[in-house]
């Protein structure tokens, strides 16, 4: 089953605030574990926001 939009939000806001998901299901877990893996990537390579473009 694929995850809705509104579920791909809920878990995305869960995961930018460090919140715990609160679900055992694989798709939404794997889906909280990339968005952190990717914070975590762009901490590490510096890419905070959006860069200027003036």
């Amino acid at each position: 089953m694929a995850l809705t939009a509104y579920r791909k939000h809920k878990i995305y806001l869960a995961a930018i605030m460090n919140y715990a998901l609160g679900t055992n299901d694989l798709e939404e877990v794997e889906f909280y574990n990339k968005i952190k893996e990717e914070m975590k990537d762009d901490k590490n390579t510096r890419h905070l926001g959006v860069p200027r473009e003036d």
